[in-house]
């Protein structure tokens, strides 16, 4: 096959029995997509033909629709009698499939990055009134490092609808409550994720069992084993969190996406002794300051992430100079964690904490020029720093955000700095 419609085939990538997928070239636009191909027979299969041109148009449907960095994005759909096809973005990298061998297991602390993100991600879907219902490591594209995508939602349905059809999901990765015949929801999702975390962790399966009816009757009759039987170096919080995430009983599981998130965000701030001593601020953190920080406040969750992206984090000791008056320096400050001393000609001019800006000027400036004051580190410090060029390449919603936050810091100040000349 040379071409899918207006899209040039490079290579099949693989295939399934209702589909094909192609990597193929989008020369508008000269980027790589993925193509899945639907298999005409299949649509037309007396059996279960009506099941999968549903599942088809599910995920047809959400064409520039769901739009998240950790979900793969949609660009096109086509349906006709002689050629249903969905265009997707190409991630490069397989999926979690390969991670869930005893071989070729990824660290703890990398694990908990990777859930942290697919959390972020289905809790972005939910709030758009989607339930995934097919979690699994097969449908979780891993780019490189933790950076991972969401994929396949073909199975995804209304969180006010309800499921018809044969029951869609893989047995080892469905909660309790769909194998006894209820309804999915969030939460079942919530226990797919923690089942595809227990498997990263421990390497294997939590059940062994030769058909799937055994692996049915343990799922709801069978406690597993805590991952660390099978691997060293899995901490007891960690161990807490799959457990409560795989918890049989709905309503002991995480009710939200957001409690099941807090509690990783929380894991890297008390442990990852390592990288903290190297000053090292995971993604899992940086989202977690974001969120919590006056600053970005109206910032929405795309944005939160390419602030991630663009910004270079670090903690600090107390005492350390960040800016020094006179240098050169075109970057800017965001302070995360603890406080900071402005100087200048070593008078004290502000003490600025969590959610402050500092060296914003470098950024507002048509032109970069010698630093007006010096800036040091009160205390042990977080802090985020971001190059004005980066910023002024991020995407115009990032850039008008950052510029209403500075304009209204600058009208801050302009008045505190009035308001203390009235009284002296």
């Amino acid at each position: 096959m040379d071409a899918i419609g207006k899209y040039k085939v490079v290579k099949k990538l693989g295939e399934g029995a209702t589909s094909a997928v192609y990597l193929a070239e989008d020369s508008f636009t000269s980027r790589s997509v993925a193509i899945k191909l639907m298999f005409p027979d299949a649509l037309k299969d007396s059996a279960d033909g009506e099941h999968y041109k549903q599942m088809f148009l599910n995920e047809a449907g959400l064409a520039g629709k769901i739009e998240h960095p950790h979900i793969v994005g949609i660009h096109d759909a086509v349906v006709a009698d002689d050629m249903s096809y969905i265009v997707m973005e190409y991630v490069e990298g397989g999926t979690l499939e390969k991670y869930v061998l005893p071989e070729n297991l990824l660290t703890p602390q990398t694990v908990a990055e990777i859930i942290f993100k697919a959390i972020r991600a289905l809790d972005f879907a939910y709030s758009l009134g989607l339930i995934h219902r097919d979690i699994k490591p097969g449908n979780i594209l891993h780019k490189s490092g933790t950076d991972i995508k969401i994929g396949d939602f073909g199975a995804a349905i209304k969180t006010n609808a309800k499921a018809s059809g044969p029951v869609v999901g893989s047995p080892l990765y469905m909660a309790p409550e769909v194998i006894s015949g209820g309804e999915s929801s969030m939460q079942s999702d919530i226990y797919a994720l923690g089942m595809v975390m227990y498997m990263l962790l421990a390497g294997r399966p939590p059940y062994e069992a030769t058909s799937a009816e055994s692996l049915a009757y343990q799922i709801l009759n069978h406690d597993p084993e805590p991952p660390s039987r099978f691997r060293e170096g899995i901490s007891a919080p960690m161990e807490d969190i799959v457990k409560q995430a795989i918890n049989k009983d709905i309503s002991r599981r995480y009710q939200s996406w957001e409690a099941f998130g807090r509690d990783l965000s929380e894991l890297w701030r008390t442990e990852h002794t390592p990288q903290k001593q190297r000053g090292e601020v995971s993604d899992t953190e940086r989202f977690g300051f974001l969120k919590k920080l006056s600053f970005f406040k109206n910032f929405p969750e795309n944005e939160l992430w390419e602030v991630v992206k663009i910004s270079k984090w670090r903690a600090f000791a107390a005492n350390t100079t960040l800016i020094k008056e006179g240098d050169e320096g075109d970057s800017f400050f965001i302070i995360a964690e603890g406080t900071v001393r402005v100087t200048r000609s070593q008078k004290l001019l502000n003490i600025l904490a969590a959610g402050d800006c500092v060296g914003e000027m470098s950024y507002l400036a048509t032109q970069t020029g010698p630093r007006s004051a010096t800036v040091t580190t009160a205390i042990d410090s977080v802090l985020m720093k971001i190059p004005a060029a980066d910023l002024n390449n991020a995407s115009q919603s990032c850039r008008a955000l950052f510029d209403r936050k500075f304009l209204g810091t600058l009208v801050e100040r302009l008045e505190n700095a009035n308001q203390r000349l009235t009284v002296t």
